[in-house]
């Protein structure tokens, strides 16, 4: 067997949240009622523009994780400009939060 590395534990670990990310929007329509039976609440199923905008979140969130982890193990460059990336989006998410929220 391979050597387990940080690297692939991260891997690993973005992968898990990405799939139960998209399980979740899967399943979080679904409701057991009173009788222990499954029905789906319709006002809870993402469709069209939502489901579009929910997909593309995840695209970009993942592309930026994993981009991000191979940064860090790359090189010490790319050590540098991991954290350089990070410290803007620490800047950045909330403040585009606030504004989306507007």
């Amino acid at each position: 067997m391979g050597k387990f590395t940080i690297k692939s534990l991260m891997n690993l670990l973005g992968l898990l949240i990405l799939l139960g990310m998209i399980i979740m929007a899967i399943t979080n329509p679904l409701t057991i009622d009173p009788n222990i039976g499954f029905y789906q609440n319709e006002k809870a199923v993402m469709k069209g523009k939502k489901l579009y905008e929910f997909a593309i979140f995840l695209l970009i969130s993942s592309i930026t994780y994993f981009l991000l982890v191979h940064l860090y193990f790359s090189t010490p460059k790319g050590r540098k400009v991991f954290f350089i990336v990070l410290s803007v989006l620490a800047i950045a998410a909330p403040m585009v939060a606030i504004y989306l929220e507007r």
